[in-house]
């Protein structure tokens, strides 16, 4: 019976997201516009709110624009802030085959255009990092200042290693079953990538997400494995987050050593959904480091 009810729970919560309290949502006081734009990876939803110079925002992956619906309206008096849903993520279109990160950084350039924005600051959460660096190093005019939060990782990523994160079960990939065994399972990974005094209701929001995420073909994660940029060729002032809780950061402090003249900044009582738990201490850092 307790399976039962937190299946009906679950559905019931997305139904209501999705249909009837939108408004209610983190964020979704402010003046928020939605829209789309046409790439060449099929329609890439976006919202943006704010005026100012531009901060473009990149969810992690597996994760949508929703992760930044807390802090930008925050930010809104200062900077025009928008957040995409990147390809096979949140509102934008599946793909027809598994992006590579410089198809997914190609559809951002490709919503740049179309809105008419030369040049942006850029913020990135985990995977969404990737994306920042790969624009950074190959459309470098169209970068101002770069925030990558929680991006640590190996320099050398061996075929072996990369083998193996190829074929590690995700989330989406429990198998579905009559008993919500999946649903308990996901929950628990969520909760382990919450801070310890994360309160259920915010670990529910990306939750939620990837539960919807689990009817996508394709989302970031093997995309962010096969990424090795060349940290030599970014050059952008770089500020580094690393949430004290997080435990897919990385080595952070290891990517400070490789991306000269990065700044490094712990953030307290925060996990993996940094921006969602602490979202006033995240806009201050954020304007302390571009203002």
């Amino acid at each position: 019976m307790k399976k039962i009810t937190l299946i009906t729970l679950v559905f019931c919560l997305n139904y209501l997201f999705e249909f009837g309290v939108n408004a209610a949502m983190p964020g979704m006081a402010g003046d928020i516009q939605r829209s789309y734009a046409n790439t060449g990876f099929g329609r890439v939803h976006y919202w943006e709110i704010g005026q100012g110079p531009t901060l473009l925002m990149f969810h992690q992956s597996g994760q949508t624009s929703t992760e930044f619906l807390a802090v930008a309206p925050l930010l809104a008096d200062t900077y025009k802030v928008i957040a995409i849903d990147l390809p096979n993520h949140g509102q934008s279109d599946t793909s027809d085959h598994e992006l590579t990160m410089d198809e997914y950084a190609d559809a951002v350039i490709d919503v740049l255009d179309s809105i008419d924005i030369v040049q942006a600051h850029m913020l990135g959460q985990h995977g969404g990092a990737a994306v920042a660096i790969n624009l950074g190093i190959r459309y470098p005019e169209r970068v101002g200042k770069v925030i990558l939060s929680g991006a640590g990782r190996d320099e050398d990523i061996s075929e072996e290693t990369l083998e193996k994160l190829l074929n590690t079960p995700m989330t989406r990939d429990f198998p579905i079953d009559f008993e919500g065994e999946f649903l308990e399972k996901t929950w628990s990974v969520y909760r382990k990538m919450s801070a310890s005094n994360t309160p259920p209701e915010v670990t529910f929001q990306p939750f939620l997400s990837s539960l919807t995420l689990r009817q996508r073909r394709y989302d970031l994660h093997y995309a962010v494995y096969r990424y090795s940029p060349n940290l030599n060729e970014f050059n952008k002032e770089t500020l580094l987050l690393e949430a004290e809780e997080d435990i897919y950061a990385g080595d952070v402090a290891g990517l400070q050593r490789r991306i000269s003249g990065s700044i490094l900044q712990k953030v307290p009582n925060c996990g993996s959904w940094q921006f969602f738990e602490q979202p006033e201490l995240h806009a201050k850092i954020i304007r302390e480091f571009l203002d």
